[in-house]
């Protein structure tokens, strides 16, 4: 039963860390699908329902395998509800509401070319504190995982960005 809880309290110390430290884990990118499946919500939420459930089967006298199962159930499901609501939360954006510059925080990095007229590139950049893709426009050609800066907000779904170390001169 001890493992349970120490696993239990591991995964609430994530959950307040996520809570508290917002954009930590973001920042390590573990969600590298943009689902919330890999946020900090969903692996907490999962590592403390799998030690509760072990608690809740241990204290209930069941052997430690059957414990585990039920705690893999219980972080099962509420891991699910971490990224249900992750999704939720996500998909209340207003589409139409405009944003800033300043709502994007640091550089941003390459994701992927796009062939076509002019330099355009996908890139991923941190907004609001939650990681989002954009499409990119630049002046000088884009390569995967090169760095880039965001300088000017054209819509909801594009930038502009500007190569690190080549940025405009503005008079």
């Amino acid at each position: 039963m001890t493992t349970f809880i120490i696993v239990a309290v591991l995964g609430v110390v994530i959950l307040l860390g996520s809570l508290v430290l917002d954009g930590v884990f973001d920042a390590m990118d573990l969600d590298f699908l943009g689902s919330g499946i890999f946020s900090g919500a969903s692996i907490g939420g999962f590592i403390s329902g799998t030690g509760l459930g072990g608690v809740i089967g241990s204290s209930l006298g069941w052997p430690p395998i059957l414990a585990l199962v039920l705690g893999l159930g219980v972080g099962t499901v509420i891991g699910y509800l971490a990224v249900f609501a992750y999704r939720l939360l996500k998909n209340s954006e207003d589409p139409q509401a405009s944003f800033s510059l300043e709502q994007l925080t640091g550089t941003t990095a390459v994701v992927t070319g796009v062939a076509g007229d002019g330099y355009q590139a996908l890139v991923r950049a941190t907004y609001l504190g939650s990681p989002r893709t954009f499409s990119a426009l630049s002046a000088q050609q884009l390569v995967v995982g090169q760095q880039v800066y965001i300088i000017e907000v054209l819509n909801t779904d594009t930038v502009r960005v500007a190569v690190i170390g080549e940025l405009p001169h503005y008079a």
